[in-house]
């Protein structure tokens, strides 16, 4: 065999031996890419999820804004009993509900409660919140 042989064999091997390299490379790149795009996916769930969240809450602060005008304006008779409905809010779906009572030690505190729950898709939740309203005359 000439030299000129033996080198065109040396450079097959070396050829070879770069596609293999090349080929894991690859594989460890792919599996990187897969590993960024599951966490994209996991980042876009938790947005939803805060959207979701966030959509709650303002439903509940203007259900209580609400009910603390009507009760400015016309006194304890609008504070009277339970009020509930549902709402949609982009993809999520809201059902709410503001509770009233009265305090037991004081005449003129009232407690109101509005819970949210909400469905968007898989996920679903619910915020309360809870706040006193002080009714000092009844219109």
């Amino acid at each position: 065999m000439s030299v000129i042989g033996r080198n065109k064999t040396r450079s097959r091997i070396f050829a070879a031996f770069t596609l293999i390299e090349i080929m894991i490379s690859i594989a460890i790149l792919s599996l990187g890419l897969i590993l960024v795009m599951q966490g994209l996916a996991k980042c876009v769930s938790i947005l939803r999820i805060s959207q979701a969240n966030l959509a709650a809450t303002l439903l509940a602060e203007n259900r209580m804004s609400s009910l603390e005008i009507a009760v400015k304006q016309e006194g304890l008779k609008a504070f009277l009993g339970d009020t509930s409905g549902q709402e949609k809010s982009g993809n999520t779906e809201l059902s709410w509900r503001v509770e009233s009572s009265q305090d037991e030690e004081y005449e003129n505190l009232n407690k109101v409660i509005a819970r949210v729950d909400w469905q968007d898709g898989r996920n679903s939740g619910s915020s309360v919140f809870g706040t006193y309203l002080l009714i000092l005359n009844d219109k």
